[in-house]
């Protein structure tokens, strides 16, 4: 398009060539602006809004930004940043716009200034003005008003202080006004620019959109906004959810474990090539693919089901495993072949052995540890399993909360198992894991490789396989907060992985421990090479249990419990099973959650009985438990013990516990003959007092 622009102007609009050397020649002159118009290349968000606030007198500045990197990337962990600037664009001060579909290296900067008057001084606009001897108003005089000056600026310089100080820019600077015809013939050029390559409108439109429809805060909405490309993170899972019911369409489906059977060259052999129409940037996204032998072609995709297995094991550490469109069938892919995962039990005896051999790797705690509570140990272990048995089915169970409005991301828990470096931790996740994949997978994944970003990409992974994390810290745990909403953009279209962390680490931090179930292995094993071969044996037999689990809990309707135990349906599929072999079920057996009916921190309290340097006191209706000196470093521990309904305040060497009948609830009774029974009723006492 051709702009008659003048370069010879008239002697209302002068003009010059200048260099600017620096930064601060540059923006001096946007000095006293009142408003500017810009096209500029590169910046940054945190840039804009600084020039914004610096600028004392700009009332709006409209940005056109030429880079069509994903300019969203660049707010991913900064919610006080895109909170301000949806606050000021919503209020029309900040408006900033995207060139979507090209790249554009033009510079343009259209800047106003406020009016003059006779002395020089800015005219206060608030004031009443005289014309033809008559009180007039700020309407009244328009016309002065567009003789406002203005300035023009074309050519080199960006709007970014980024490489001034190896840089000289060059550019023309037109010096006019906002009625002159040469600046119409200016703001006809951005205007141009601003219209051809945006489509979307201003920028952060969208969150203010959601802000306006959602029900939630302010902050939580903007921080799940920020948590990274959630539209193309969604698009990416309804990506792979196609070519996973692709592949489950046009592959043979063969059983998990059966008989002993594992995939061959016939089973690959009947993998179909599959292709799946995407757009642009998804395309380039799973052009990665290629390295697995895939094709990308224009807006197509075609790949086998042996190459996309292979490319979601390395691009997100865990294969694919979904419940199908009827949700009555687990589905595993890997090695190129689907596998069933669930099915009906058909022999008694076989699933007597199968959970003998599931008890036998829990009664190496007895063979093999040293622990003070083997019970409460098998018991935390078996919490565990069910909890790993429970993970792949969880997109079940949130379709069925979000149905009765329930938060989704404090129903659903994470796993955090914790204790010594040889409690046996890593080695009970690779029987675990064993378990769920028929043998195929045992290692979890390294902490190096988890972080934010991780988390967010693995929403898109369509794949209901959990994320198990090992040798992790509970820093590292407390930096990944963008668990706390993790369940918030969830369609279901697309299957979402739950997460289990492996720690010698303690409790990670509150807004943690109030979405996960959390576990210890008060345990420590010093083996032999024949015991760890015997604990290896164990790992590698395969066991069909979990197969036979998954029918049982999928014949199962989710109800809503009275309290919020999310394995309740877990464990009577267990308990199904056991009445079905036969079998008896062991004492260590969680009938309820272990952490609860084994909580090592309840006895800890306890037995503050035996510490008569321990003092217990009311104070108004709380009470204070007041500890030595010597315990100063145990009060965290202490404080983090009781559930989080327990609410209890640190204040030097005296923890206050302000919910008394919650505390008490959890300390729950003793019997008389408990010597730890004079606790309770000395901490009771106090608070009668």
């Amino acid at each position: 398009m051709k702009f008659d622009i003048p370069l010879n102007t008239d002697e209302s609009d002068a003009s010059h060539v200048e260099i600017f050397k620096s930064w601060r020649s540059f923006s001096d002159v946007f000095e006293g602006a009142k408003r500017m118009r810009v096209v500029t290349y590169c910046d940054s968000p945190e840039f804009i809004l600084d020039l914004f606030e610096d600028l004392e007198n700009l009332e709006r500045l409209e940005v056109v930004v030429g880079d069509v990197d994903d300019y969203r990337e660049r707010l991913i962990d900064k919610p006080d940043l895109a909170d301000r600037l949806e606050q000021l664009r919503r209020d029309d001060k900040l408006v900033i716009y995207l060139c979507e579909n090209k790249e554009v290296h033009s510079k343009l900067y259209l800047i106003e200034y406020p009016e003059e008057d006779q002395a020089g001084e800015e005219a206060d606009e608030d004031d009443q003005m005289t014309l033809g001897g008559e009180a007039t108003t700020e309407s009244d005089s328009s016309a002065e008003a567009s003789a406002a000056p203005a300035k023009v600026v074309i050519g080199s310089p960006n709007l970014s202080r980024n490489a001034w100080s190896n840089q000289t820019n060059v550019g023309v600077v037109y010096d006019t006004t906002v009625e002159s015809g040469l600046y119409a013939q200016f703001e006809g050029l951005y205007q141009d620019h601003r219209d051809s390559y945006n489509k979307g409108g201003p920028f952060l439109e969208d969150l203010s959109e959601q802000l306006e429809q959602s029900d939630d805060d302010r902050e939580e909405v903007i921080k799940l906004y920020t948590e990274g490309r959630v539209g193309t993170q969604d698009e990416l899972g309804e990506v792979h959810g196609r070519l996973a019911d692709h592949i489950d369409a046009e592959v043979e489906t063969v059983d998990l474990a059966l008989d002993g059977r594992t995939s061959s060259e016939d089973d690959r052999s009947q993998s179909a090539d599959d292709a799946a129409s995407t757009d642009e940037s998804t395309v380039s996204t799973l052009s990665q693919m290629t390295d697995f032998d895939a094709t990308v072609s224009n807006d197509t995709l075609t790949t086998t089901p042996d190459a996309f297995q292979r490319y979601a094991q390395q691009v997100f550490d865990v294969p694919t495993m979904h419940l199908n469109e009827d949700r009555d069938q687990l589905k595993f892919h890997y090695d190129g072949t689907v596998y069933r995962v669930t099915q009906p039990p058909n022999s008694p005896e076989k699933v007597d052995e199968a959970l003998a051999e599931i008890e036998n790797y829990f009664a190496t705690v007895d063979d093999y540890g040293n622990s003070n509570n083997a019970t409460a140990v098998k018991a935390h272990m078996y919490e565990a399993l069910l909890w790993f048995f429970w993970a792949p089915f969880a997109n079940r169970q949130a379709a069925f909360y979000r149905q009765h409005g329930i938060n989704l991301d404090k129903a659903l828990p994470y796993l955090y198992i914790f204790g010594e470096s040889i409690g046996g931790k890593g080695t009970f996740c690779r029987f675990a894991l064993s378990l769920i994949s028929g043998n195929r997978v045992e290692a979890p994944v390294d902490a190096d490789e988890i972080g934010k970003r991780k988390v967010r990409n693995l929403r898109s992974a369509h794949t209901s396989f959990p994320v198990v994390v090992d040798d992790i810290t509970k820093q590292k745990v407390n930096s990944l907060d963008t668990l706390r909403n993790y369940w918030s953009g969830w369609t279901g279209e697309t299957s979402y992985p739950m997460f289990a962390f492996i720690s010698n680490d303690k409790r990670p931090g509150e807004w943690f421990r109030n979405r996960a179930k959390i576990l210890r292995f008060d345990v420590n094993f010093m083996t032999s090479h024949q015991d760890e071969a015997e604990v290896n044996r164990l790992i590698d037999t395969e066991n069909p249990i979990f197969q036979w689990f998954g029918h049982e809990y999928l014949n199962r309707d989710l109800v809503l419990g009275e309290d919020s135990d999310a394995l309740r349906e877990v464990r009577e599929a267990m308990l199904d099973l056991y009445e079905f072999a036969d079998r008896p079920v062991p004492g260590y057996f969680p009938t309820e959650p272990a952490e609860q009916a084994y909580d090592t921190g309840r006895e800890r309290w306890r037995n503050l009985i035996d510490r008569d340097d321990v003092e217990i006191s009311k104070d108004g209706d709380t009470l204070q438990v007041t500890f030595p000196e010597s315990m100063n470093f145990e009060l965290h521990e202490y404080k983090r013990d009781p559930p989080m309904t327990v609410r209890i305040e640190k204040r030097g060497l005296d923890l206050i516990v302000k919910t008394p009948d919650e505390f008490f609830d959890w300390l729950g009774e003793t019997t008389e003959e408990d010597p730890r029974n004079g606790f309770l009723a000395k901490a009771r006492s106090a608070l009668r007092l």
